[in-house]
Parts: structure tokens; C-alpha cells; sequence
């Protein structure tokens, strides 16, 4: 949450507090978060079979630490490499 979201519900909570009326914008940002926590917590989908074999087949062995992900090179634009390696 940025800076900003953080002061509105603060400002937000000490207007209800105090019988204010709420800030619409605020009560969008809560249900948001609400349904951020609720698909961290539950996810979108069931686990499927290929899932559970895909994850398995590394499970006794030594191969999956092999594997870095984020040594990986990936394809990005002229415009973004610019932005990228010039910061």
C-alpha cells in the first residue's frame, strides 16, 4: 500500500470515528485489499493434477536448487533498457 493509501484510510477511520462521513474512495481501496487478502489466502483456482506432478518430480531430488529463475535472461525493449540499466 503507498503512502498515500495508508493516510486515507488513517483519515478516513478518524471520520467515522467522529461520526464524518466516509470517503467513498477509501471504502473501494478496503474492499480491494479484502479481495487481495482473499485470493493470497485461497488463490483463483483449484490445485490441478499437472500442477501436483510438476512440483513432485523435484521433491527428492537436488534439481530444483539448480534451477535460478532469476539468472534467467528475458527479452525486454529498446525503450525499456534504456530505463532499465540507465537508473
Amino acid at each position: 500500500m503507498t503512502e498515500e493509501q495508508r493516510l486515507a484510510v488513517i483519515a478516513n477511520a478518524y471520520r467515522e470515528s467522529k461520526g464524518l462521513p466516509t470517503n467513498s474512495s477509501v471504502l473501494e481501496l478496503v474492499a480491494d485489499l479484502q479481495a487481495e487478502q482473499l485470493v493470497v489466502e485461497h488463490g483463483l483456482k483449484d490445485v490441478e493434477r499437472d500442477d501436483i506432478t510438476d512440483e513432485t518430480q523435484f521433491l527428492l531430488t537436488d534439481v530444483a536448487e539448480d534451477i535460478d529463475e532469476e539468472d534467467e535472461q528475458f527479452g525486454i525493449s529498446d525503450e525499456m533498457k534504456g530505463i532499465y540499466y540507465d537508473s
